[in-house]
């Protein structure tokens, strides 16, 4: 069920996660004013780096280690600043015409969040949408073992990557170059998975 979030009187927008913690709403509610009113009016959509930079810091800084943590609520900030980003004109509220929720730059998250987006719409994500809660355990987790990656900034990026791309499917939908760029990749490595199952058989003889 779609969570409503009232950025000022008369206007209201559908978060793009379901969200059911009132302080999580509520730094949401910010964000997305913040990106569309505030200083950061009309500067557009947000690069990866933004949230990159906000959630690897909260990591590393151990913000994140306990699920009972008061830094959680403050995620919504960061969802809600990419939310309101996404608006061409604070006043006519009109969306930009994107192919991603933020500017893709890192390559890890750019992986992740093609991964996402392809879990969105092929593989079920659209029916089980996430929530707030589910994004606190998935922040929690990437903390407890992000020492324990063998390239944590890495996974790190792509794991981030791969919940905003599962996020942007409820506010882009996807385009048919996207669909056949996905079937062509899927082609691709059936081929190549075909052809590693054969070439130990060739070998053979």
């Amino acid at each position: 069920m779609a969570t409503r979030i009232a950025v000022k009187p008369g206007f209201v927008v559908d978060a793009l996660l379901e969200i059911n913690n009132a302080e999580f709403a509520h730094w949401y509610e910010l964000g997305t004013w913040w990106a569309m009113y505030g200083d950061e009016q009309g500067l557009g959509p947000y690069r990866d780096q933004y949230l990159i930079t906000n959630i690897e810091g909260g990591i590393t800084a151990h913000w994140y280690d306990d699920l009972l943590s008061g830094w959680f609520p403050m995620v919504g900030f960061f969802i809600g600043m990419v939310h309101g980003g996404m608006y061409y004109n604070p006043l006519t509220r009109e969306l930009r015409s994107s192919e991603a929720l933020v500017i893709l730059r890192d390559a890890d998250f750019t992986r992740g969040y093609h991964a996402g987006r392809r879990y969105y719409f092929f593989e079920g994500g659209d029916e089980q949408p996430l929530t707030d809660a589910l994004l606190v355990e998935f922040i929690n987790t990437w903390a407890l073992e992000y020492h324990e990656w063998r390239e944590p900034e890495s996974c790190l990026r792509f794991a981030i990557g791969c919940r905003i791309g599962e996020l942007s499917g409820k506010l882009l939908p996807m385009g048919e170059q996207e669909r056949a760029r996905i079937e062509e990749e899927d082609r691709a490595f059936l081929a190549a998975y075909e052809g590693s199952r054969v070439a130990p058989l060739v070998a053979m003889h």
